[in-house]
């Protein structure tokens, strides 16, 4: 027999797993802020070019899709960016179109020059910028081998623009160029409602209100 605690558990377990779901998106433009133009283009860094398995942006479930841990190929050519030659920093900066709510991001450190140290921010015009998350050490992947994405998160926040300020580079695991490098990106989209509206919510509560006063009526009877 289901009590109003039964009750009341599945419907907060509901609702936890509704505020963390997420899409996975994709930006649409990127600028090299810092340390370029570089050696490539900016742009295979969020076009999935390199990717082993393809996702499709705004529709693909975030963590459905990372659960199978895709890779990315080591070649360079169209594949990946480079920041100039006897870099150790760079930045850039990607645009996802409109101001959505986002809540993490992947980053598929290149394995030639991966990045040493990692700041991310956001911002909303391109102009004024936030710290997300800050001292970030990306995986140092083995040179030479495909490699995965790390995974970072922070409280869904809305934003246009999501910044990645690079230093240390490149990690010791490196293939002989001295610069910072960038083999994909890609974005965690929060729910549009991460919050359920208030009248479903007391609806909700009603009905736990409810059959926990039918279970104690039956108890008293």
């Amino acid at each position: 027999m289901r009590t109003k605690h039964t009750i009341a558990a599945a419907l907060s377990v509901t609702l936890m797993t509704a505020a963390q779901a997420g899409t996975i998106v994709s930006a649409v433009s990127a600028t090299v802020l810092s340390g370029g133009p570089g050696v490539g283009n900016i742009a295979d860094t969020y076009n999935q070019f390199g990717l082993f398995t393809d996702y499709t942006s705004g529709v693909t479930d975030y963590d459905t899709y990372f659960a199978a841990n895709p890779l990315h190929d080591v070649q360079f050519d169209g594949q990946e960016w480079f920041s100039n030659s006897g870099t150790s920093t760079a930045a850039v900066s990607y645009d996802l179109g409109s101001v959505q709510s986002i809540q993490g991001m992947a980053l598929w450190n290149e394995d030639a020059s991966g990045i040493g140290s990692l700041n991310l921010l956001g911002s909303k015009d391109g102009t004024t910028w936030f710290s997300l998350l800050s001292n970030l050490s990306p995986t140092n992947n083995p040179f030479g081998v495909s490699y995965g994405a790390d995974l970072y998160k922070w409280a869904a926040t809305d934003l246009r623009y999501v910044r990645l300020d690079m230093s240390n580079c490149p990690q010791p695991n490196d293939g002989g160029f001295k610069a910072c490098s960038i083999g994909e990106v890609a974005f965690n989209a929060a729910p549009a409602s991460t919050v359920p509206e208030t009248s479903s919510l007391s609806l909700a509560l009603m009905g736990v209100g409810l059959v926990g006063a039918g279970f104690l009526r039956r108890r008293q009877a």
